[in-house]
This record gives C-alpha cells, sequence and structure tokens, in this order.
C-alpha cells in the first residue's frame, strides 16, 4: 500500500510543528517514505533488535512494554495516532523494549539508516529528533511522578483523561500494566469511578 499525498501532508504538518524541515531536506525523505500495516498482536520492533524504521502512527493502538527476567510485562507507554513510534534513538544500540499492536495498526515509515543518511547532508533532522526526544523524556518523567505519587483512583481518572476512549479498545490488563496494579483492583477502582460519578 502507498502512501497518499494526505497522508505524506500529515506527516510532515506533525513534523514542522516540533522542527521544521526545508523543502529541499523533505524533498529528500519523501521517496523513502511507506506504509506498514500491523495487525492485532503484531510487533514493531523487539527488544534486542537494533532500530530499523521511524514511523508516525496513521491509525490503530501500539504499546510499549518492557519484560522483566521473570516475563512479566510491564507497559510503558500507549501510542496513539498521529504519535511517532521507533524502537530506540542511537542506531547502534539495541532496544530494551517492545513494541506491539493491541489493533489494527497502520504506520507510515521511512528507514532509519536513510534518515540518518539524509541527516549527514540537512542538520535539521538531527534537531527534530533531538526535540521530539526531550519531549517524550518530558512526558515520559511526568508520567511516572504522577503513577508513583498519585493514589490508585487518581491515577485511573488521569489515564482516563490522558486515554479517552482507550479503556474500551483494549483488554483491561494492559491498563491494569501501565498503572502498576493488578486486573482485579482495576474493576475496583472502575467500581468505585462510577460510583462517584452518580452520586
Amino acid at each position: 500500500m502507498k502512501p497518499t499525498d494526505k497522508h505524506k501532508s500529515q506527516l510532515r504538518t506533525s513534523i514542522d510543528k516540533i522542527y521544521q524541515l526545508g523543502n529541499e531536506c523533505w524533498s529528500e525523505i519523501e521517496p523513502f517514505i511507506y506504509i506498514k500495516e500491523l495487525s492485532k498482536n503484531e510487533y514493531f520492533s523487539k527488544e534486542g533488535q537494533l532500530i530499523k524504521e521511524f514511523g508516525f502512527i496513521i491509525n490503530g493502538i501500539l504499546r510499549i512494554f518492557y519484560l522483566n527476567d521473570e516475563g512479566k510485562e510491564w507497559n510503558k507507554h500507549f501510542l496513539l495516532k498521529n504519535d511517532f513510534v521507533a524502537s530506540g534513538i542511537s542506531p547502534d544500540r539495541k532496544s530494551i523494549t517492545n513494541i506491539q499492536a493491541l489493533s489494527k495498526t497502520q504506520i507510515l515509515c521511512v528507514p532509519y539508516a536513510e534518515l540518518i543518511k539524509i541527516s549527514n547532508k540537512h542538520k535539521e533532522i538531527i534537531l527534530f529528533i533531538q526535540k521530539l526526544t526531550f519531549e517524550y523524556l518530558e512526558k515520559k518523567q511526568r508520567r511516572e511522578i504522577r503513577l508513583l505519587s498519585g493514589k490508585a483512583l487518581d491515577n485511573y481518572l488521569w489515564f482516563k483523561n490522558t486515554y479517552p476512549d482507550l479503556e474500551n479498545k483494549i483488554k483491561q490488563y494492559h491498563i491494569a500494566g501501565y498503572l502498576g496494579i493488578t486486573p482485579t483492583q482495576l474493576s475496583r477502582l472502575r467500581k468505585k469511578s462510577n460510583t462517584h460519578q452518580h452520586m
């Protein structure tokens, strides 16, 4: 499936919101853009892999998760439409997380190796990647502080506010894993939340 002009325009607009790429730079990136389709539960990338692609989600849901030594999953982040996705930043460092589709997902991709090649000539790509990375790390830090310092019910309500409608689209254990609680605890929080809403 080839990306349409609308897809490419959507990607460029989202990149330019973070850091503007010049026309010459964009014209070199454009021929390398392709659409990657993932079925539900298929992986965008796995732990131990080198970064292959830089992506932009057209539609669907991805989760970034970490697998500990006991085989327990910890959801670190959910990615939705209009989010950027990559398994890492450094081309020579292996990923420490897994990125999996929780629904049928379409992603506009550019091979990371090509992006790095083009960045040797067009430094604005490096500046875009740096700014995107800083924004991601800031959000990650805020999320971790929020989940570590907040009460369980407050964290659940924060999740609902941050990811509207996501609760009805993915399995409950994914949400529980993200909040650092058990599915049973999540079920109790949902009941408590509904009780508060109807009071």
